[in-house]
């Protein structure tokens, strides 16, 4: 097993140069990618939540249909 003792000589070195965690330059593609899954979770979330509440709304309850323990059946 190789121990390093010396870091700045290391990293320094012509093999290692550069690369010190595999995936370097890739953070703008993540951050990329990333922002679009957030956009696209509000997107799915906002149309489900439209859904449910148009069902809701189509069902027309009064205030007072809790006290008869209507179902959503």
């Amino acid at each position: 097993m190789a121990t390093v003792t010396n870091w700045i000589d290391h990293l320094s070195a012509s093999e290692v140069q550069g690369a010190i965690y595999p995936g370097v330059g890739s953070e703008g593609i993540l951050v990329i990618l990333g922002f679009i899954i957030w956009i696209g979770w509000h997107v799915i979330t906002a149309k489900q939540e439209s859904e449910k509440l148009a069902k809701l709304a189509r069902q027309r309850r009064g205030p007072n249909d809790w006290k008869s323990n209507i179902t959503d059946g």
